[in-house]
């Protein structure tokens, strides 16, 4: 498991899962993003949409979980002449905050937290609570994961948000069984 796989699952995570914008992404593969939930809530004034219940978000081969996912927006870049119209206005994603059981999944990799935070400004993403990434049967497991993106620089501990520990970042990283050449099969 190596840098590039956490900051391609932290990222993706967070960084595509808003249906409005039209770069969004969760697949590298692009496309349509399909989002279903029990609710939808559409708070303008803030410009806010609130996606509620069974959150499911999905794009091509990925697939994004969770209890709530909160998509805030910068009315700064919005576009004037859509301001008229509920949502279409609200301009460019600034927050992105997907909250209670959430799951990224690709066919290679998987991210588990409490709650994954995508904030442009800051370039970064921060995962927490109990945050588990895999990749096949590799494993890292921390409390946080902030990782920024421009750098791509990732850091996993086991602070909590009350600064108090919580425990020690685990890592189980198993080599990839080499194939023996068809010679040596044949020898035996």
């Amino acid at each position: 498991m190596n840098k590039a796989f956490i900051r391609t699952a932290a990222l993706a995570l967070l960084a595509s899962t808003a249906a409005f914008p039209a770069f969004a992404q969760l697949s590298a593969k692009g496309g349509a993003i399909i989002i279903n939930s029990d609710k939808l809530e559409v708070i303008d004034a803030q410009n806010e949409a609130l996606f509620t219940g069974r959150v499911d978000a999905v794009q091509d081969d990925a697939r994004l979980r969770a209890d709530k996912l909160d998509v805030l927006f910068d009315k700064k870049t919005a576009k004037g002449d859509a301001a008229n119209q509920p949502g279409a206005g609200w301009g460019d994603v600034k927050t992105i905050i997907a909250t209670g059981n959430v799951y990224y999944v690709t066919p290679k990799q998987i991210a588990k937290a409490e709650k994954a935070v995508y904030d442009v400004v800051k370039d970064q993403v921060v995962m927490s609570g109990n945050v588990i990434v895999t990749q096949g049967k590799n494993v890292i497991r921390g409390n946080k994961l902030v990782l920024q993106i421009s750098t791509g620089r990732a850091v996993f501990n086991t602070i909590k948000t009350d600064g108090t520990p919580a425990g020690r970042v685990r890592a189980a990283f198993f080599p990839a069984k080499k194939e023996k050449p068809a010679s040596e099969d044949q020898a035996n």
